[in-house]
């Protein structure tokens, strides 16, 4: 069934179509490795292994019913400290094709897709297929980053912004090459057309809520919102954690100098999200006067689609904004 030219045997891998809550649209089964097998009169013609939950929902959004897709970091699960099991490593190797975000994202995943790869596993990066978001903020938000963690943190997102996700436009640029690679994997063709047209859609209608702001300045729970701030017409003026990796720490300086942005700029909203530590983030709203409020920036949650997913995160900054 592999494509890849240095196809290898398969072992058989138990794994579930365990649908996600769906709306229209979005009707493609996502599993995780390991689930009890749910009895099928059909079984699916492949098996997509996805590293990251809303990745995986976009790649189901996109092929349907045509194959299973199976995740390895759990929905709700930091992708930038998730450690894999053997059994991950297994549906990696096992997979006709592993579709990966790239840039450091996955920092614990690196090893075994390198490994899969190596195996034979035909390996499809998003990042390779869209506008790489440069990594170098500099210290723009009063980011001192002479801290020894933050560096370390920083250094595996060297290459861009991992954050890929957060922008339906920077999806739709890696649409038609991900349809081609799923299309080949499973040997049916995919047709990125309707997914094209809800994301061109979508992005339109958001374009239009936030250019109706009188301003949209962003005080984050780690640098994850620039694909965001970037199409939106928003800047992100500070960070709790001021790296693109919630596995760095923010010193007290670097504290002090969020606190002193967020009064100079008058922002209300600190806007955290998995991995951001929650009572420092309470302290340092309380400490400003500002509002915390938690955006599902890596968790699905209850979205039944990509489309969804991103049109929540959204509303939650236009309704503490406004």
């Amino acid at each position: 069934m592999r494509s890849a030219p240095r196809a290898i045997a398969r072992v058989a891998l138990p794994v579930a179509a365990v649908a996600l809550a769906a709306c229209a649209g979005s009707t493609g089964p996502v599993s995780a490795p390991g689930e009890p097998t749910t009895p099928s009169t059909t079984e699916p013609a492949a098996t997509i292994v996805v590293t990251y939950s809303v990745l995986g929902r976009l790649v189901a959004d996109l092929v349907g019913s045509a194959a299973e897709v199976v995740v390895i970091v759990p929905d709700g699960r930091d992708p930038h400290d998730y450690q894999p099991s053997a059994r991950d490593m297994e549906a990696m190797a096992n997979a006709d094709l592993l579709v990966a975000n790239g840039l450091g994202l996955e920092e614990n995943l690196e090893d075994a897709i390198t490994a899969a790869a190596g195996a034979g596993t035909t390996v499809f990066e998003l990042s390779a297929h869209v506008t790489v978001r440069d990594a170098d903020h500099g210290d723009d938000h009063g980011h001192d980053h002479g801290d020894d963690q933050s560096d370390e943190a920083e250094h595996a997102h060297e290459a861009g912004d991992p954050h890929l996700w957060l922008s339906p436009a920077t999806m739709l640029e890696a649409l038609p090459a991900l349809a081609d690679a799923i299309s080949a994997a499973i040997g049916t063709q995919v047709d990125p057309a309707p997914l094209t047209e809800e994301l061109t859609a979508l992005d339109a209608d958001l374009a239009s809520g936030f250019a109706a702001l009188d301003r949209c300045e962003l005080v984050t729970g780690h640098d994850e919102l620039g694909y965001f701030a970037d199409r939106y017409g928003c800047e992100v003026i500070g960070a709790v954690i001021p790296s693109m990796s919630t596995t760095a720490d923010a010193s007290a300086k670097q504290l002090a100098d969020l606190k002193a942005v967020i009064a100079e700029h008058g922002a209300t909203t600190i806007f955290t999200s998995l991995g951001t530590p929650q009572g420092v983030a309470e302290q340092v709203a309380r400490e400003t006067g500002a509002d915390v409020v938690e955006l599902g920036t890596h968790v699905l949650g209850g979205s039944g689609s990509y489309a969804s997913f991103i049109r929540s995160i959204a509303d939650a900054i236009l309704d503490a904004l406004r």
